[in-house]
């Protein structure tokens, strides 16, 4: 009796051969079938997207909510990103808590020794968040819509991504300090006629960082001790400086976000910024926490927020530069043939160092 051969008795593999066959054949001819081939992959992805996507939202459905701690924004800034994530899914509610960045850090922290776990989302300027990452309460993650984003603007193993991407620039009053006598660098800034002239905030630790990335530590240190043999006034927010700039109290700040001045200027306030060399970048970074009580609900807002639609909605609404390079903006503008320096992300190992350096100059005099 004979035997049937294998591909006889497996005739699904035969037609599998058959088909690898045919596809080797017009691949080398650059045939319709490889681009067939291509959009069924593409197609496929797509598929697998939009099923994940229906799988996060009938969980989110039961959460009805995203909670969302954060530093830096107003209500007014924040509202119309949240109005459109809402309008996308109508289902959840954004609650969100603003403080500065060493609330946040101590309400997360203190919270979790308690073993009580109320944020989902959370956001702290990039000194500080080494020191989260350390305590296991940062949920790794693909963040699927960032592979365009520069490897500076995420952590390089998922922990964290930008929020924002902050242009610092040292500005001037320019009823106080005329275009001529104003300083052109940053070594103009040491020059004894700014004595007791100049402000800064009064937790500048990641503009510390800033400096480290572009000069290294020990220039940083040697060029911080000498700027504060100008006696710098230490004062409140950028946005309060800002304010304060333009009403005259000091006739320079050593930090301000760029975004807000330009956004100034645009009103009319009498200030100038000043193209050092380099321009100084840092971002502000968000992060999934390792226990969100909403896990589906965060994981929808996440993607959301790195998607181009949320990326072009915030650079709108507040006017910041984005990580999402497919955003155009005018910081993008304004800085676009100067020399800029942003701290790499592994940089943020070094928050607490940074602000012992600040504090051990500025605060210990």
């Amino acid at each position: 009796m004979n035997m049937p051969s294998k591909l006889e008795s497996r005739p699904f593999l035969s037609f599998l051969v058959l088909i690898g066959v045919i596809t080797f054949t017009r691949a080398a001819i650059g045939g319709p079938l490889v681009e067939g081939l291509k959009l069924a992959a593409v197609t496929s992805s797509h598929d697998m997207e939009k099923l994940r996507e229906e799988r996060l939202i009938e969980g989110a459905k039961k959460e009805g909510k995203v909670v969302f701690w954060h530093t830096g924004g107003s209500a007014q800034e924040w509202e119309p990103l949240f109005n459109k994530f809402r309008q996308r899914y109508p289902f959840l509610a954004v609650e969100h808590w603003r403080a500065d960045d060493q609330q946040v850090h101590q309400k997360i922290t203190m919270e979790a020794r308690a073993g009580v776990f109320n944020v989902d989302l959370a956001s702290t300027e990039i000194n500080l968040i080494a020191g989260i990452k350390k305590t296991g309460l940062m949920k790794k993650y693909a963040w699927p819509n960032t592979a365009r984003w520069s490897s500076q603007y995420k952590d390089p193993e998922g922990y964290w991504i930008a929020r924002t991407v902050s242009c610092a620039a040292v500005t001037y009053n320019i009823n106080l300090v005329s275009a001529s006598q104003a300083p052109k660098n940053w070594d103009d800034l040491l020059d004894s006629k700014w004595k007791d002239a100049m402000s800064l905030g009064k937790d500048s630790s990641d503009w510390v960082l800033m400096l480290w990335a572009a000069w290294g530590k020990e220039k940083t240190i040697r060029y911080l001790k000498n700027l504060s043999k100008n006696n710098i006034a230490l004062g409140a927010g950028a946005t309060a400086r800002t304010e304060m700039l333009a009403a005259g109290a000091y006739k320079i700040d050593l930090r301000l976000n760029l975004h807000q001045i330009l956004e100034y200027q645009k009103r009319g306030a009498p200030i100038e910024w000043v193209k050092t060399d380099p321009m100084l970048l840092k971002s502000t970074p968000v992060f999934i926490a390792e226990h969100a009580p909403h896990p589906n609900a965060v994981m929808l807002f996440a993607d959301w927020f790195t998607s181009l639609e949320a990326q072009q909605a915030y650079h709108d609404a507040t006017g910041r530069f984005v990580p999402d390079p497919r955003v155009k903006s005018r910081v993008g503008e304004a800085i676009r043939d100067l020399k800029v320096v942003s701290f790499p992300a592994e940089m943020a190992t070094h928050g607490n160092e940074a602000e012992s350096i600040f504090r051990d100059i500025f605060l210990r005099q």
